[in-house]
């Protein structure tokens, strides 16, 4: 379970840090990129409304939630990268 928790951890780490620089240079460019970041600030909130709860349990049920989340912040940190790419 500590290594599920490290893994989102890094992941959470590298998704904020990309974020942060997007908003950056979303803020002053594209309308596209601007768009696109707001659709994935959404899935970003939600994802992390889901990741709390997930963290503080234990067991098979959380091992099996925290790989479905890693997916998923797999993907927005991919959309995140897309976007930094177009600015």
């Amino acid at each position: 379970m500590e290594n599920i928790r490290k893994i989102m951890e890094d992941i959470e780490s590298n998704i904020e840090q990309i974020r942060d620089e997007i908003k950056l240079k979303a803020h002053l460019g594209k309308a596209e990129a601007k768009d696109e970041l707001e659709k994935l600030e959404e899935k970003w909130k939600q994802l992390q409304d889901k990741y709390q709860p997930v963290t503080d349990e234990i067991g098979t049920t959380a091992e099996k939630a925290a790989v479905g989340l890693t997916a998923a912040a797999n993907e927005i940190r991919e959309g995140f990268k897309r976007i930094k790419e177009m600015l």
